[in-house]
């Protein structure tokens, strides 16, 4: 399953070169519940803006929308026009019956499109709601619809893995077939999707999220400013995750120490500096980030560990630039975030051969792939020390992967792909992809 998934990512590639541009009255309308600083709303976002980068006009339906509380380091109020609907439903009744609530929103901002569709009338709806929305759009109109299955309980717990699975009612099971296309936003998501849905007989688009727009693109800030301790020039070994079990830090903490260890050269290892960082929220998190400052503690190497736990993206991107080298301990991850921004910023990467990194990068040319074991993981660390050629040139591939492969160039690339399997051609605009890999617009006269 996970080569056909392989061979149909890559002729999406290949096919989306030919895709025609939409003319001015091509519209897009997208449903999405509530609109704030969710992974969730971020992703969304990105594909809207997608689409309206290859010349869609782009409407998202939405029941709730703040712009003092949304997603602010992505510009989009211009390009994305913003319609409500079914904001009065409360989200719950005194804490109860909040997914019967999200399908009362679902539906409302469904029949809302199919009384009162918005001008000029839609070629396509994408919708990440309930499905019983998905259910009356089919009923009652002819739009294109395409499902974006974010799992967002699944991501809420720390059980997301590949061999996890959602356990769907007969009716989701039922109307999930009625998306002309499933778009999920990794191939760990694809597999838990089919395991979800095994009578889906299409297998799910996979589009990465594209981290490359919006405020990454602005410059980094000096390191000193977020973490003021540090010595000069420190090596910085880099994690980066949610503080729960699933990242496996205490792996990348124990091949640190066992790093120490190996090398011995005093001066050099003093100026080495383990930072472990995400943002910690939820209860869970905040007694995993407690328990892994304890475990620091104990350990010789206590003073050269620094954790973080408030990450804005600024701190995030300079973090990863001024590190040498990122390690990515966690096992049957299914999200790609940590592994994206560090490919895009051309940095070396140790990462588990459990996970997503596995499907991400090459061994030995885009990254390091190893088994989930501190040793390995400290012998693989010491020879990326000793050779910084090998730094360069590992962190060079990954950039050059992340370019074709995971960029928002490449993103938008995809969804020309899918637009051209599932619309008719009217159009006499054509978007093509010269040799260097990035989009242009060459217009035919007929």
């Amino acid at each position: 399953m996970m080569m056909d998934m392989e061979i149909d990512q890559r002729t999406d590639e290949q096919e989306g070169r030919g895709f025609q541009r939409p003319t001015e009255e091509s519209h897009v309308v997208i449903l999405h519940e509530k609109l704030t600083k969710r992974k969730t709303d971020r992703y969304i976002i990105n594909i809207g803006l997608a689409y309206e980068k290859i010349g869609y006009k782009v409407s998202m339906l939405t029941s709730q929308y703040d712009k003092d509380d949304c997603v602010a380091d992505i510009m989009f109020s211009d390009r994305i026009h913003i319609m409500y609907s079914g904001w009065w439903i409360p989200r719950s009744f005194l804490g109860l019956f909040r997914s019967n609530m999200s399908a009362f929103k679902a539906a409302w901002m469904a029949f809302r499109l199919i009384f009162h569709p918005p001008q000029p009338t839609p070629e396509l709806v994408i919708l990440d709601v309930s499905l019983c929305a998905l259910y009356f759009l089919n009923w009652f109109t002819k739009y294109k619809l395409f499902f974006v299955e974010t799992f967002q309980d699944l991501k809420n717990t720390d059980a997301c893995f590949e061999h996890s699975r959602l356990t769907p009612s007969l009716l989701d099971a039922k109307w999930i077939k009625l998306a002309e296309e499933v778009i999920v936003e990794t191939v760990g998501f694809a597999e838990i999707f089919k395991k979800s849905y095994p009578s889906y007989s299409k297998a799910p688009r996979v589009l990465y999220p594209s981290i490359d727009i919006g405020l990454w693109n602005e410059p980094g800030i000096k390191i000193q400013r977020i973490v003021p301790d540090l010595l000069e020039n420190t090596t910085i070994f880099l994690t980066i995750g949610k503080f729960r079990r699933s990242s496996n830090f205490k792996l990348a903490l124990e091949a640190f120490e066992m790093l120490l260890e190996m090398i011995d050269d005093k001066p050099v290892t003093k100026r080495f500096q383990l930072v472990i960082a995400g943002n910690c929220k939820t209860l869970e998190e905040k007694f995993y980030y407690n328990e892994l400052m304890a475990l620091a503690k104990e350990k010789l190497c206590g003073s050269q560990v620094t954790f973080l736990k408030q990450l804005p993206i600024i701190h995030e991107k300079t973090l990863i630039m001024e590190s040498a080298i990122m390690i990515h301990p966690a096992k049957n991850d299914v999200s790609s975030d940590f592994l994206l921004k560090a490919m895009s910023l051309g940095k070396p990467i140790v990462a588990t051969s459990k996970g997503i990194a596995s499907r991400m990068l090459t061994h030995r040319l885009s990254g390091v792939i190893i088994e989930p074991d501190a040793r390995l993981f400290a012998v693989a660390l010491k020879k990326l020390m000793m050779s910084p050629h090998l730094q360069v040139f590992l962190g060079d591939m990954a950039k050059d992967t992340f370019d074709k492969q995971y960029s928002f160039e490449s993103f938008c690339s995809k969804i020309c792909h899918l637009m051209k399997k599932s619309m008719p051609v009217e159009s006499s605009t054509t978007l093509v992809s010269e040799g260097t890999g990035k989009s242009e617009l060459t217009h035919h006269t007929h």
